[in-house]
């Protein structure tokens, strides 16, 4: 029930929020539509507006949180408190593992929104193992060099003139020539 509450208040500031931006861009569109866009002033408000209703957010959920526990405590109820406590171990044991599988991508060479995709494919525990399949990854998927493709327009470049062996012969007989006809 509590979450329900939550969810509904998370609903209506979100839509007020919504509802005074979409406010504003009608009036300009009204005015003569010249400038549709968010003064900064105006966004930088409805900015920060959003993070302080997400730190509130987060705020309530760990006072529900902690209120959980102590209820828990009060009953008696060790079992749930040593599960959840289990389950939020494993989470940090899991977010801890992800993040060392994406530095070990970024050890390689990959910038971070490839590291980002990439960590999907990392397999193993430990740190050797970790290794060995970032060294898998590198092989089958090439690191972002930072080289450009070139465009569709670009022609082919100038092909080197193809030299053969009597091309190569007649050279060295005119260097040598002479010193051979002296």
């Amino acid at each position: 029930m509590d979450k329900e509450k939550q969810t509904n208040i998370e609903e209506q500031e979100t839509s007020a929020t919504d509802a005074s931006l979409n406010t504003e861009e009608q009036d300009s569109k009204r005015e003569g539509g010249e400038d549709k866009r968010i003064p900064y002033e105006r966004f930088k408000q409805k900015v920060d507006e959003v993070n302080q209703l997400k730190e509130k957010l987060a705020q309530i959920e760990e006072e529900q949180a902690q209120a959980k526990r102590q209820e828990l405590e009060e009953q008696e109820r060790y079992k749930e408190l040593y599960e959840q406590a289990l389950q939020e171990k494993e989470e940090a044991r899991q977010e801890a593992l992800s993040l060392r599988k994406i530095d070990g991508l970024r050890q390689a060479g990959y910038s971070d929104e490839q590291a980002k995709l990439l960590v999907k494919l990392v397999d193993g525990e430990d740190d050797e193992a970790i290794k060995a399949s970032v060294e898998q990854i590198k092989a089958t998927v090439p690191v972002n060099d930072g080289f450009v493709d070139p465009t569709i327009n670009n022609g082919p470049g100038a092909k080197p003139k193809e030299i053969g062996a009597e091309d190569i012969a007649q050279k060295q007989f005119e260097r040598i020539k002479d010193k051979l006809f002296r």
